[in-house]
């Protein structure tokens, strides 16, 4: 198992990290906006996918009636999520060219803050990952040393990943249901984000809860250590928490979680590949002070 993890890992490694990074975010977006529009007659004044601009912006709708009418049209969502989905496309066609990725990272992170202001329903932390791969990505592309841009970019997003896990293992940790192993039974017994199947087995099975609360913290908590681990362990790391995400995906339904953090997993690989450098060099450069 060992060895199927880190072969993995070592293909995804062996990608250009910035174009992988950019093109399984893109197809992110492109699966989001998708989502949306399929979801087209929800688009009404005062759904759950329209525009909810009276209600979160009621200065706005009162002193500009106009930009009211058009923010809480059906073609606001329509347009919102069309364009989305196109700029997404273009984006995974086009990973390696520099103005999309200024000009399409700046598009979907301003879609991205109209959807938080006008249509705040229906969002997730996936769409919050995506915003800041799309902010990092285009930002960094106005540096004009391509590989410095993306050396950058790369070790943002690997810093913001883990971040991200901790943040979200620590919040577990101070649960009393996490702690006591009964969340993930709890998650799986819902109409929303359970799975029957598996609510059976875990209700047969308690300990089984129990492993996955605490193995979830356990992962989450100690990512960090993936910098300081050895080169193999640390990669069967990464390819965990990959795994880790599909199986949410699978049991929990939260697809989009996939690619939003696997969209960053190559800019772990890339971090690990460089410290793995960094030391080499310096061992070098020690070895001929010392002759």
């Amino acid at each position: 198992m060992f060895r199927r993890l880190n072969r993995a890992a070592s293909s995804v490694a062996s990608l250009h990290p910035p174009t992988t990074v950019r093109r399984i975010a893109a197809a992110g977006t492109f699966v989001a906006a998708l989502e949306a529009l399929s979801q087209h007659k929800r688009f009404v004044k005062g759904d759950l996918l329209g525009s909810q601009v009276e209600a979160c912006h009621p200065r706005l709708a009162r002193h500009y009636p106009r930009v009211n009418r058009a923010l809480t049209s059906k073609a606001f969502p329509y347009a919102v999520y069309g364009t989305q989905a196109a700029v997404s496309a273009a984006t995974f066609l086009r990973p390696r060219n520099r103005a999309l990725r200024i000009a399409g990272g700046t598009t979907l992170a301003a879609l991205q803050s109209a959807q938080s202001a006008f249509i705040p329903f229906g969002r997730d932390g996936a769409d919050q990952l995506q915003h800041v791969i799309n902010v990092t990505m285009a930002s960094t592309g106005l540096i004009r040393d391509l590989e410095k841009a993306d050396d950058l970019a790369m070790r943002t997003l690997a810093l913001e990943t883990s971040l991200s896990y901790v943040a979200s293992g620590v919040v577990k940790a101070v649960s009393p249901i996490w702690l006591k192993g009964d969340a993930v039974a709890g998650v799986m017994r819902t109409r929303n984000y359970g799975h029957p199947g598996a609510h059976q087995v875990i209700n047969r099975y308690p300990a089984i809860s129990k492993a996955l609360s605490w193995g979830t913290i356990a992962i989450e908590c100690g990512f960090p250590l993936i910098y300081v681990l050895p080169k193999p362990a640390a990669r069967a790391y990464l390819a965990t928490m990959s795994a880790f995400h599909l199986g949410i995906g699978q049991f929990v339904g939260l697809n989009r979680f996939v690619l939003a953090f696997g969209a960053t997993h190559p800019a772990i690989h890339y971090v690990l590949s460089q410290r793995r450098r960094e030391l080499t060099a310096a061992t070098r450069a020690t070895a001929t002070l010392a002759a």
